[in-house]
C-alpha cells in the first residue's frame, strides 16, 4: 500500500511534526530486532496531535522516536503528518510509522475530514440502524426476574425502563411513554451498556429487540419492545446536534 492510500483511521496515533537535531535515540538491548529498529529511528517533534486515545492527547510539544523505513525522507526538516502505532510510552515515546503525508494545507484538511468521519462511524452506524431516536427521561425502571440457572455466566440481568419522550429525532412518534430493555449487569460483557435507571435523561437510540438472530432478549415479553444495549445507544443531550446531523446525512444517501 502506498503512503497516499493509507487510511488514517487504521493508525492509533496520528500527529503533525518535523525532524529534530539528532540528540540520541532510546537505548536498546542486544536483541537484533531492537537494534535494527534503532537504525531506522528518527526523532520527530510533535507539533499537533490529530488522532489518539485519551491518554495520548496531551503529547503535543513532546518529541517522539519514529521507527520508519523512510527515515531519510524526514531528515530535511519538512513537516509531515505521521500515521503511527505506539510501541513504547515511558521515558521515551516510541512509535512505529504506518504511513505519512506531507503536511500541506490541502492534505491537512483532507486528513482532518477523514479522521472526523472515522471517529463518527460507530455512532453513524447506530443512528442508521435505530428504529426510533428520542430525547427524554427515564421515569421508572425495574429489573426482570432472572432465569435460574442463568442462561450463561454473562447473563445481562435484563431490566425495563419507561421513558417519557420529549422530542422524536427519528422514527414514528410513539403514543405515550416508551418501554426499553437494558442490561443491568456489570459483568465484563455488559458494564459499558447503558444503565437506564430513574432520573437519567438524554438521547436514546432505540432498536427493536429480537431483530438479530443472536439476540438474547427475554422471550416471554408480551409485546414488541425496544432495546438500548450498546454504549452509543444513550448519549448526553449536548450530542443532539451531532445526532441530528447524522440523521440528515442518512436521509441524503
Amino acid at each position: 500500500m502506498s503512503t497516499d492510500e493509507r487510511r488514517p483511521e487504521e493508525a492509533g496515533f496520528v500527529f503533525r511534526g518535523r525532524s529534530m537535531p539528532d540528540r540520541g535515540h532510546p537505548t536498546h538491548d542486544d536483541d537484533a530486532e531492537r537494534r535494527a529498529d534503532a537504525e531506522k529511528t528518527i526523532r520527530i517533534h510533535i507539533d499537533e496531535v490529530l488522532h489518539s486515545t485519551p491518554e495520548l492527547r496531551d503529547l503535543g510539544g513532546r518529541d517522539a522516536f519514529v521507527i520508519s523505513d523512510d527515515r531519510a525522507i524526514f531528515e530535511s526538516g519538512e513537516e509531515f503528518v505521521f500515521f503511527t502505532d505506539v510501541v513504547s510510552l515511558g521515558n521515551h515515546l516510541v512509535v512505529r510509522e504506518l504511513g505519512h503525508r506531507r503536511a500541506t494545507t490541502e492534505a491537512r484538511e483532507e486528513i482532518a475530514e477523514t479522521l472526523r468521519v472515522a471517529v463518527e462511524r460507530p455512532l453513524a452506524e447506530r443512528v442508521r440502524h435505530a428504529e426510533l431516536i428520542v430525547t427524554g427521561e427515564v421515569t421508572a425502571s425495574r429489573v426482570l426476574e432472572r432465569p435460574f440457572p442463568p442462561r450463561s455466566e454473562h447473563d445481562p440481568e435484563w431490566g425495563v425502563a419507561r421513558i417519557a419522550v420529549r422530542t422524536v429525532l427519528k422514527g414514528k412518534k410513539p403514543k405515550g411513554d416508551v418501554e426499553v430493555l437494558f442490561a443491568n449487569s456489570h459483568d465484563i460483557a455488559w458494564y459499558k451498556s447503558p444503565k437506564l435507571h430513574e432520573g437519567r435523561h438524554g438521547i436514546f437510540l432505540l432498536h427493536l429487540a429480537g431483530q438479530e438472530e443472536e439476540d438474547d432478549h427475554p422471550r416471554d415479553l408480551p409485546r414488541p419492545i425496544h432495546k438500548a444495549i450498546d454504549p452509543l445507544d444513550f448519549l448526553p443531550t449536548d450530542r443532539e446536534a451531532d445526532v441530528r446531523r447524522l440523521i440528515d446525512q442518512e436521509g441524503g444517501r
